[in-house]
């Protein structure tokens, strides 16, 4: 049950991603809900799901990006690993540390994105690192944090009260 629930979240982000989040790009700076909800994944599950999902969404985003195809999956896989692996070393539950994890998540992934994309020269990369990902990860952070304050909400208004007799 618990591998359908992360395969529809990946696959409604992928589709949220591809459908939705460009109207609400700033300055050609867009949110990707695919990391975050890999973040979100490799939170709950570990490092070997967080992995598997990973290899498999990022397959399914190599499919619109044939130039570097496996990419996206060799990226994915290793940030998927990462957070699922450093999530019994940290505060996992903690809402700052999800959105910092998120910001740096998103930093790592544009990084190596640059550095594996066959298009862009080593001295392009600080520029394109700065210009794009450096905001991105800020937005990421900023729809984490309210992603996260919304469902933090959520549970406090609808977790069944204790009834004192």
């Amino acid at each position: 049950m618990r591998i359908l629930r992360y395969s529809l979240l990946l696959i409604l982000a992928l589709i949220l991603q591809t459908t939705w989040v460009p109207a609400v790009a700033v300055f050609g700076i867009q949110p990707e809900l695919v990391l975050l909800a890999l973040v979100m994944i490799g939170l709950a599950a570990g490092p070997f799901e967080a992995t598997l999902f990973g290899f498999g969404i990022g397959l399914i985003q190599d499919a619109y990006m044939p130039d570097n195809f496996g990419l996206n999956a060799l990226v994915n896989s290793i940030i998927g690993f990462t957070v699922g692996w450093g999530r019994v070393r940290i505060v996992a539950e903690s809402f700052y540390v999800q959105v910092v994890l998120v910001v740096g998540a998103t930093l790592v992934q544009g990084l190596l994105v640059l550095i594996g994309d066959s298009q862009k020269g080593w001295g392009e990369i600080p520029f394109f690192w700065v210009r794009y990902i450096l905001w991105n990860a800020l937005y990421n952070g900023a729809v984490m944090a309210l992603l996260g304050g919304f469902l933090l909400l959520r549970r406090r208004l609808f977790a069944p009260q204790a009834h004192e007799y």
